[in-house]
């Protein structure tokens, strides 16, 4: 993900000085997947949401035709991240089964370097979409849920369920703060757009380990999330 930002450091450094202009704002909604990776729990998606409005910035008093193609795009999400998971904890000749779910709400700040390619074909006005940049996130709301049972011991003091707030429960809470990268290629006409955006997430997701091993520690976790979203524009007139 290092080339990610390293590529949008290119973009901005190659458009030539000029005058930032406000084009137009809009607003996007999409659903794709989300999950935790590079966790050594076994993690499976949940359903992911987008909800935000985005901002256009265009360059003008510039006589670079890249420059003619580059915006600068900024806004505010609520974005739905977190994933199932599941382990099996062996213990001499017992073992217990611990799974459950993160379902975490993040108000999200992306910046996005955004190429907008017209279509060269017979009908104008079709345009493809590229996008790359950093993006924060800060949690605001979220549910953890786990149950940990004993498949032939079902009264072992260890079974429990918790349902607790994601960020506050006391097994495994979540970091509030995450801070990542964002890709995205989509299609515009008009004012309307298809966006299909990948994020991932830096920082590991909790502050808790997992341990693999002993004097080996593994983090656990980092957000991922694969959605597509629908986009309405409204240009300044």
């Amino acid at each position: 993900m290092k080339k990610i930002l390293i590529a949008f450091v290119l973009m901005v450094a190659f458009i030539p000085v000029g005058r930032t202009q406000f084009i137009n704002y809009g607003f996007r909604a999409g659903t794709g997947m989300a999950v935790h990776v590079d966790d050594i729990s076994y993690n499976s998606p949940i359903m992911g949401f987008n909800l935000g409005g985005f901002l256009n910035y265009a360059f003008t008093g510039s006589q670079s035709l890249f420059a003619e193609n580059f915006m600068i795009q900024t806004g505010l999400n609520l974005i739905c991240r977190g994933s199932n998971f599941r382990d099996v904890l062996e213990k001499g000749l017992s073992f217990s089964i611990d799974e459950g779910y993160y379902r975490a709400w993040y108000v999200q700040l992306p910046v996005l370097a955004t190429i907008r390619y017209e279509l060269l074909i017979r009908d104008p006005g079709h345009f493809v979409l590229f996008q790359v940049g950093p993006a924060v996130s800060y949690g605001v709301i979220g549910r953890y849920h786990e149950r940990r049972i004993s498949p032939y011991m079902p009264q072992r003091t260890q079974n429990y369920v918790d349902n607790s707030d994601a960020f506050t429960n006391s097994h495994h809470p979540l970091n509030r703060l995450d801070v990542g990268a964002v890709i995205g290629v989509g299609y515009e006409r008009s004012d309307l757009s298809v966006m299909l955006h990948l994020d991932y997430g830096f920082m590991a997701v909790s502050s808790s380990d997992d341990i693999l091993k002993e004097d080996e520690i593994v983090p656990n976790g980092n957000n991922l999330a694969l959605i597509l979203s629908v986009g309405y524009q409204i240009p300044i007139r």
